[in-house]
Parts: C-alpha cells; sequence; structure tokens
C-alpha cells in the first residue's frame, strides 16, 4: 500500500473513531443505561477466562472432575480463574435481565427497535442455553444430577419429548457422550452465536441510536451531551464496580465443586445453580401428569410473549404515566420471576439441611450398602474407558491381554477391585520378555474400581466352570502339602515364578490364592486346552484329587 493510501486510511478510522465517542445523548440518558456496556464485557472476561480453563479441562466422565481439581490446585490461580468465570456467568444473568428489564421500563423496544429487542430476547436464552451446559462440566453431583433433571424436562415436551431427550443426551444414558456433546456445545457453538448476535445487536443500536428516554417517535429529540465523556465515565465506573465485586466473590468464595458425580446415588437432591431455581419450583407447583404445565407451557408462554412484544404493545406512547397497565403488567412478571427464584432457593436450601441430617443419622451399616458397586455404573464405566478394545476378545493362546468374557468367573471381587486401582504388569510374551502394550493406569477411585468390578462379576460362565464340588473353605494341612509336591513334580516353576522361584513366561502365582477363585483354577488345571485354545500351558492330565490338591496349595499363596 502507498503511503497516500496509508495516511487515507488512518484519517478515515480516526474519523470513524471521532464520531463513535462524539455520538449525541439524547436528554434522560443516565447510569441505567451502562449495561449494554457491561455485557460486552462480561463477554469478554468469559471467552477469556473460558479459553483458559478449556486449557486444561478434560471433557471426559473419568478425567473431567479430576481436570477441574487439577485446575484448582495446580494450575497458577486456576482456582481464581475458575471462580472468575463462574461468578462472571451469576452476573452475565443478572445484568442482561436487568437490561431487558430498563429496555421494557423505558419503552425502547417500540418501532423502529423491534428486532432489537429480539435480538437481546434470543441473548437471554444464549445465556441460559451456557449456564445449562457449562455446569454439567465439572461432573460432580451437583452437576450430573441437575443437568439429569433439565434433560428430564425436555423429555416432558409432548410428541417431540423423547427424540430431544435422547438428542441432548446422545444416547438413553447421561455419560461421557452427554458431557462431550456439552462440551463442544459450551464452548464452540454458542460462543459463535452468541458473538453473532451480539455483534448484530450492538450495531443495530449504533444504527438507530439510543431511545430519547420518555419521547415518543417523530418528536423533538434535546441532547444534551456526548457519549464521550459523558457516558463512557458512567460505563468504566460500571464496569470496574461489577469486576470487583465477581473478583472478590471468586477470590474468597472459589466456584463450587462438591463430590465427584455417582450416578448411582439414590438419596441425593438435584439442586441447579440459582438462575434455575424458579423453574424447579414451577416443577414442584405441577407434578405428576401436570408437569407439562411448568416445564413447558408457563415457560414457552413467557419467551413467546417476550419475542412477540414488540408487535403486541403497537401502543406509540413511551411515557411512564401513559403506560401504566402495561408497566404493571411487566413489573408484575418480573417480580414473578424473583419471588420463585428467592422461593426455590429456600426450599433448596432447606432440602439440603434435611438431607445433610439424614445422612447424619444413618447407621454405618446403611452407608456401606449404599456404597457398593452398581454393575450398570461399571458397564458405563467399561465403555466410556474402551476396556473392550482389548478384553472383548476371547482368551487365547498365550492370553494377552487377557479376555474378560467370564471375568465373573474368574477372578475374585476384592482384588480386582484393588488391581483395577493401582495396575501393575502380569503378563510375559516370552521367557523374561514383557509385552509392548500393558494396563494402562487410569487413576480410577476405589468407588469407580467397585462400578466396575460388579459389571465384571457379572460375567459369569457357568457351563465352563460349573461348580466342583469341592469345600474349598476346609482347611486341610496334608492336602496342601500334597499340592505343593504336585506343583514341584509338574514343573509348574518352569513358566511360573512362585515365592521366587521360577521362569517368568506365564503370570507370577506367588499371590494368585487372593486373585483367582478356587474353581476356576481347579477347571484351568484340569482342562487348560479347553479353556484358554492355544495356550503353552501343559496338559498334564491330572486325576480330579491331584488337580484339587494343587488348587488347595495355590489359596495359601496370597
Amino acid at each position: 500500500m502507498s503511503e497516500k493510501g496509508t495516511t487515507h486510511s488512518l484519517a478515515y478510522f480516526k474519523q470513524k473513531i471521532r464520531a463513535f465517542l462524539d455520538e449525541p445523548l439524547p436528554r434522560g440518558v443516565n447510569w441505567s443505561h451502562v449495561f449494554g456496556s457491561v455485557l460486552l464485557f462480561l463477554i469478554a472476561l468469559q471467552l477469556f477466562t473460558g479459553i483458559l480453563l478449556a486449557i486444561y479441562y478434560s471433557p471426559h466422565a473419568a478425567t473431567a472432575y479430576e481436570s477441574v481439581q487439577y485446575i484448582e490446585r495446580e494450575v497458577l490461580s486456576g482456582k481464581l480463574i475458575r471462580g472468575l468465570h463462574h461468578w462472571g456467568a451469576s452476573a452475565f444473568v443478572v445484568i442482561i435481565a436487568l437490561h431487558i428489564l430498563r429496555t421494557f421500563i423505558y419503552a425502547a423496544y417500540k418501532k423502529p427497535r423491534q428486532l432489537t429487542w429480539v435480538l437481546g430476547v434470543f441473548l437471554l436464552l444464549l445465556v441460559m442455553a451456557f449456564a445449562f451446559t457449562g455446569y454439567l462440566l465439572p461432573w460432580d453431583m451437583k452437576a450430573y444430577f441437575a443437568t439429569r433433571v433439565g434433560i428430564e424436562i425436555a423429555g416432558s415436551v409432548p410428541v417431540i419429548g423423547k427424540y430431544l431427550a435422547r438428542l441432548m443426551q446422545g444416547g438413553n444414558e447421561l455419560n461421557t457422550i452427554t458431557l462431550t456433546r456439552f462440551y463442544a456445545i459450551h464452548v464452540i457453538v454458542l460462543p459463535l452465536l452468541l458473538l453473532g448476535l451480539a455483534a448484530l445487536h450492538v450495531y443495530l443500536v449504533r444504527l438507530q441510536g439510543i431511545t430519547p428516554p420518555w419521547t415518543n417517535e417523530g418528536e423533538p429529540v434535546v441532547y444534551t451531551g456526548k457519549f464521550y465523556p459523558d457516558q463512557v465515565l458512567r460505563e468504566t465506573v460500571a464496569i470496574v464496580f461489577i469486576l470487583a465485586i465477581i473478583g472478590f466473590l471468586a477470590q474468597t468464595r472459589g466456584a463450587p465443586l462438591e463430590a465427584k458425580a455417582d450416578p448411582t446415588s439414590t438419596d441425593y437432591i438435584p439442586r441447579p445453580d440459582w438462575y434455575f431455581y424458579g423453574l424447579f419450583q414451577l416443577l414442584r407447583l405441577f407434578p405428576g401428569k401436570y408437569e407439562v404445565i411448568g416445564t413447558v407451557l408457563l415457560p414457552g408462554a413467557f419467551f413467546t410473549a417476550l419475542l412477540l412484544w414488540p408487535f403486541l404493545d403497537r401502543n406509540p406512547e413511551r411515557r411512564l404515566k401513559r403506560r401504566l397497565g402495561v408497566l404493571a403488567l411487566g413489573l408484575g412478571t418480573f417480580f414473578s420471576i424473583v419471588v420463585f427464584t428467592v422461593w426455590g432457593g429456600m426450599e433448596a436450601a432447606r432440602e439440603k439441611a434435611e438431607w445433610e441430617q439424614q445422612r447424619q443419622a444413618l447407621p454405618p451399616d446403611r452407608l456401606t450398602e449404599e456404597d457398593r458397586g452398581d454393575p450398570e455404573t461399571g458397564k458405563m464405566l467399561y465403555s466410556e474407558l474402551r476396556c473392550g478394545q482389548c478384553h472383548d476378545q476371547p482368551a487365547r493362546g498365550i492370553n494377552i491381554p487377557p479376555g474378560l468374557e467370564r471375568a465373573g468367573s474368574k477372578y475374585k471381587e476384592a482384588w480386582l477391585i484393588d488391581y483395577l486401582q493401582r495396575p501393575y504388569r502380569i503378563r510375559w510374551k516370552d521367557t523374561d520378555v514383557r509385552p509392548l502394550a500393558r494396563m494402562p493406569d487410569f487413576q480410577l477411585s476405589e468407588k469407580e474400581a467397585t462400578h466396575l468390578t460388579a459389571f465384571l462379576m457379572q460375567r459369569k460362565d457357568p457351563q465352563t466352570f460349573p461348580p466342583s464340588g469341592f469345600d474349598w473353605t476346609e482347611t486341610d494341612s496334608a492336602r496342601i502339602e500334597e499340592g505343593r509336591r504336585l506343583v514341584q513334580e509338574y514343573a509348574c516353576t518352569g513358566c511360573h515364578v512362585i515365592l521366587g522361584d521360577g521362569s517368568n513366561l506365564g503370570p507370577e502365582l506367588s499371590r494368585v490364592g487372593e486373585k483367582l477363585q478356587p474353581d476356576y483354577m481347579y477347571h484351568l488345571i484340569m482342562r487348560p486346552k479347553e479353556i484358554i485354545p492355544d495356550t503353552p500351558m501343559k496338559d498334564n492330565a491330572l486325576w480330579e484329587d491331584e488337580a484339587e490338591a494343587i488348587v488347595r496349595y495355590l489359596m495359601t499363596l496370597q
């Protein structure tokens, strides 16, 4: 570009900036007109903090909660950043509600600004969508169960409800697919829509100018100031004030994080974030077959009325005293929402207190019963961790990796729970040669390992492993000694290490007694080629009493 062209471009740019700053302000523009600029600041704050959080966040049910903990504990200023994002979201809801209320009171939605109002309502819906998709991401108890209730609300929509719920959930269960879907919507789809709608909204505001307060369209407008410095100063003060409040809450209270989501919990009471308290309170007022009134009809009617209001209210008047009926209707609706929100918050606090009292009153054995593994949750974990990619093939040959099609007949439950939490190398590819693949450490909690074990223990094969008829609870020192002798006689240590002696070809047997079920060991010793085709384990054609004696000896290796 030539020097002359560059100079012309700079002059044009300066002219536009000067025109923007010198925009005349109608008489009556005051502090109530700062909400729009505050919202633009909050959009920037949410995008900035959201990008920082996304760098460390892992959108997977097995790791999401831990990644949030890592952000708060290990990332520099991570707790503050997450707090700013959390409280910034709450501030966004408050400010956009006040912005719409101010626009309604000043009748700034009237012709020719109908489209500006409609865009504002869509921005409100986007903010609520941000809130709904965002509070699932920490994958804690509140996130999981509140989201499940939200999806159930969507499922109550007549005709299309079940399809809508399935679309939101990504299937029949709330799991990793749901989480990644919400994450993609939250960090990609909604931000693009928000930026586009916000840009168009601001463009229309600048194109049509600020609505002259209490002045009808076509009447003379008195201008008493300029955007700079009058309104710029007010908006700067408002932004600094809001940022100070958000920063204080983020620093002192942070963002809430409850225990990790446990889908098997039956006594947890779902509680949403405060901006959905009103909707949850409606659900309490319309239970059972009347639920659709609180979930669909009333909220749908409210947002439909908001969208159509500029076209329904055709009265050209903007003066308050000539719009008393409309103002009463609007303010009454606004305060009804506030009352339902406060009411819902009080009910949520009461239910939480009652739940805490009940938990403290439960006897220890009741808690233990509820903490047992749930096969359905284990099935979900098995799918999410992609265990089947390695273990769904039937056990054959050297059994690397082992098939889990009959894990319930093979492993002892306690060993499996411990191993899933702290996996270690078991298999050998050849004498003293480890296979390249190994069991990854998914950093499972005890609860997760218990759920996964409960699922695996359901995988039984009673035809291949029928009850042997031996009472393995009996202790017979003579039979145990006989088993030890037979192990030496049949050279089992040629492939297995037992108490430090032997060859590393097959799994070590030094602690096999706490790992494998007796009946499994018995049938494997009796029929190794039938149990694991192509296995290098030799079939010694043992008598039943010989196999029984060896098993009794192996059971002592713990």
